[in-house]
């Protein structure tokens, strides 16, 4: 068995339970490209940090499923389902945190969150303001009552736009801990924001 096209899926299998780390190496390396072809899917959408980020959170994924993988399908059809869950997972993340972050929130120099200057305020319509300006200072409100952990890995990801790798290294984390603390923290802030009038009526 000299290439990894050549491996069964039984012995890919004792192979990651046996071997440990080389197993799961051996398993990753079988299985990336298909991974990594779903997650450039175009109907995705995803950046390339996104794509790289959604590939790990698959493979925290696989860890956690392939103990019950009972063989019922080809284990390549069974990681295909989980790798397109996890997709369709972060296109609902990404619409849930749109619903509730603002893009004229900003974290200001001093750590602070406030919301961008208008190019053009007289544009704007004056009762739509009034209420986007509500919703922005619940935002922030919401975002204060955060612990610093999850205020500085929602400002490293969805705001200074960080990969996985990037956060995981500035916060002295495992990269399979980012996606994990970041879909909490995101969470949290839409329970506190469902406190607000003007966000009561966000879904779940």
């Amino acid at each position: 068995m000299n290439e990894t096209s050549s491996y069964s899926d039984q012995e890919l299998l004792e192979a990651m339970h046996e071997k440990g780390v080389s197993g799961w190496d051996l398993f990753c390396t079988h299985f990336d490209p298909m991974i990594k072809s779903i997650a450039r899917w175009p109907k995705w959408n995803f950046s390339e940090h996104e794509q790289e980020d959604v590939r790990q959170n698959i493979h925290v994924q696989l860890q956690s499923a392939l103990p019950n993988f009972r063989q019922q399908s080809s284990l390549s059809w069974f990681i295909k389902r989980i790798a397109m869950r996890q997709c369709a997972n972060e296109i609902r993340r990404q619409k849930r945190w749109r619903s509730v972050m603002m893009p004229a929130v900003q974290k200001t120099a001093t750590g602070s969150w406030n919301e961008m200057e208008f190019a053009n305020p007289d544009a704007l319509d004056p009762h739509h303001e009034a209420v986007q300006s509500e919703r922005r200072d619940n935002l922030r409100s919401a975002l204060q009552q955060l612990n610093e952990t999850c205020k500085e890995s929602i400002n490293l990801y969805y705001l200074k736009h960080r990969s996985y790798r990037e956060i995981a290294e500035q916060l002295g984390i495992a990269m399979n801990t980012v996606g994990s603390r970041l879909s909490k923290c995101l969470d949290k802030l839409h329970e506190n924001l469902r406190r607000h009038p003007s966000y009561e009526r966000i879904n779940e």
